[in-house]
């Protein structure tokens, strides 16, 4: 009837419960060990595969990088041979565009070396002050293009200007209005005076030489109007089979073809390294780790098992204790050093058994 009464037990139950509570505590320090060493060695094992990994794509880098430079260099020497092949081509062509250019305009040159001769003959002849045969001159008293109003323009600026307020705010001591007004008084005299004074000493003088010359100086301004339509035409004509650049040419092409083929070789040999060198590499490497690996995640499997196994025995010895002790002696009693004490008491003949104990030991140790 008192079968499963562990109060009734005396100091060898006490002892049992004892065991069981050694090797409860045997199989957690066992199982926390377990972990730990389990933790320790999947953060060696992540450590080693980082290294792996790091490795692997540090040494994949830097392989592609010498594949791609060793073609880049090449690639470089054959565009910088093109560069220099196309200076000289277009050194060949601006001195062919040149010869062109001088020879489709060679009449109209002498053309106008001869007007200006005339001119000057002319000039000399007529006993004409040779500063009249100057575009200035012209355009103060024959204007006639758009040039001879921009000379006039900048003639009228600077007397009117920036002679009268340059003296104004530069020259004079200090600045008075009236200063300003006799400073332009005499700008427009003196300017004035002396465009009137040359015009009456040459264009009413000479008007019929001068007139004569401005014809001549017409034809010359068309003349060069024709050269520079001339010079424009050739500039933009696109066929350049006249000036000889067919070996350029040839070499040109060359290159390029080159240059398109190693491009070529370049891709197909980075598309190798991507889908069989990259591999070969990779396997290399993972291969010095793999023993290392292998051997940590076995032990980590051999750890597992052994962790599983004492947490069973864990599981197994706590619900034992909780269905067979705790009941009827206590949860607060069931721990090592309190059973010590209940074995102490029974066996100083306080108490006769373990319900006895548990009873002594509430009234007297609590």
């Amino acid at each position: 009837m008192d079968e499963g009464n562990v109060l009734v037990g005396g100091v060898d139950k006490l002892y049992e419960i004892k065991e069981d509570l050694l090797e409860l505590r045997g199989y957690q320090d066992n199982y926390e060990k377990l972990v730990i060493e389990e933790d320790k060695n999947d953060k060696i094992i992540k450590s080693i595969e980082k290294t792996a990994s790091d490795e692997v794509s540090a040494t994949i880098r830097k392989r592609r990088s010498e594949i791609e430079s060793a073609y880049d260099k090449q690639l470089n020497k054959v565009k910088a041979s093109i560069k220099k092949i196309k200076d000289k081509r277009d050194k060949r062509k601006n001195k062919k565009i040149s010869e062109r250019i001088d020879e489709e305009t060679y009449s109209l040159r002498e053309e106008n070396h001869r007007l200006k001769l005339e001119a000057k003959a002319l000039f000399k002849q007529k006993h004409v002050p040779s500063y009249c045969n100057t575009k200035l001159y012209y355009a103060l008293y024959y204007p006639r293009y758009f040039s001879d109003v921009v000379i006039i323009f900048f003639a009228l600026l600077l007397t009117l200007l920036i002679i009268p307020y340059g003296t104004y705010f530069h020259i004079l001591p200090e600045e008075k209005i009236l200063y300003l007004v006799l400073i332009y008084i005499a700008t427009v005299i003196i300017f004035g005076g002396l465009y009137l004074l040359i015009g009456n000493h040459t264009k009413d003088k000479h008007s019929d030489v001068l007139r004569q010359v401005r014809g001549l100086r017409h034809e010359i301004v068309s003349n060069i109007k024709k050269m520079n339509s001339i010079k424009k035409d050739i500039k933009s004509d696109r066929d350049e089979s006249s000036y000889g650049l067919e070996d350029f040419d040839e070499n040109l092409k060359k290159l390029d073809d080159e240059a398109a083929e190693i491009i070529r070789q370049k891709k197909e040999a980075l598309l190798t390294f991507e889908n069989t060198t990259a591999q070969i590499i990779t396997s290399e490497i993972i291969k010095k780790y793999e023993e290392k690996l292998t051997n940590l995640k076995a032990e980590n499997e051999a750890i597992a098992v052994k962790s599983v196994q004492a947490d069973q025995k864990i599981k197994a010895l706590t619900l034992k204790i909780a269905n067979e002790y705790e009941p009827f002696i206590g949860k607060d009693l069931i721990t090592l050093d309190r059973i010590d004490s209940l074995i102490n008491i029974i066996q100083a003949g306080n108490a006769s058994n373990i319900s006895e104990a548990v009873q002594f030991y509430r009234q007297n140790m609590m």
